[in-house]
């Protein structure tokens, strides 16, 4: 009995994305025009990210390098309810109207911070030896509000 209840419910699992499948039909250009919804995507979410190290080398003679390690930027959130959005616009290039996917950023603050600068030396395994430091860096309350990108084909 115990076998016949599990074969039972395999079955009734098994059978469930069945019973759900949506009919799927092609719709023509006039009777897709009447559709209307929701359009555009909105993205939220909390940005971050580190880079363990940037290298400038001079390859002139008598040159050197300057090691930027443990860049870091935090902070940089888009809440729900201000999201960067994502939407389809029309815009006349050239005098043709020209549908273009538009990127719009909302305010989101962060700041950027640089661990250590090196004048010389080498980087390896998170750590600058054998260099002369000259301090470290923080840029913050950068601000990319009101920025827009459109993005085509051409």
């Amino acid at each position: 009995m115990k076998s016949f209840k599990q074969l039972a419910l395999a079955a009734a699992v098994l059978a469930a994305p069945f019973m759900a499948q949506a009919d799927l039909r092609a719709m023509d250009d006039s009777a897709l025009s009447s559709v209307t919804g929701q359009d555009g995507i909105s993205i939220s979410g909390n940005f971050g990210g580190s880079v363990g190290n940037v290298k400038y080398t001079d390859n002139d003679t008598g040159g050197g390098s300057l090691n930027i390690t443990n860049v870091g930027f935090t902070g940089f959130t888009i809440s729900d309810a201000n999201p960067l959005k994502i939407d389809v616009v029309t815009t006349s290039i050239g005098g043709t109207d020209t549908q273009q996917l538009a990127i719009s950023l909302p305010n989101m603050t962060g700041t950027v911070s640089v661990g250590g600068i090196y004048v010389g030396g080498t980087y390896a395994n998170g750590a600058t030896t054998g260099a002369a430091s000259i301090g470290s860096l923080a840029i913050s309350d950068i601000n990319m509000a009101g920025t827009t990108v459109k993005v085509w084909g051409h």
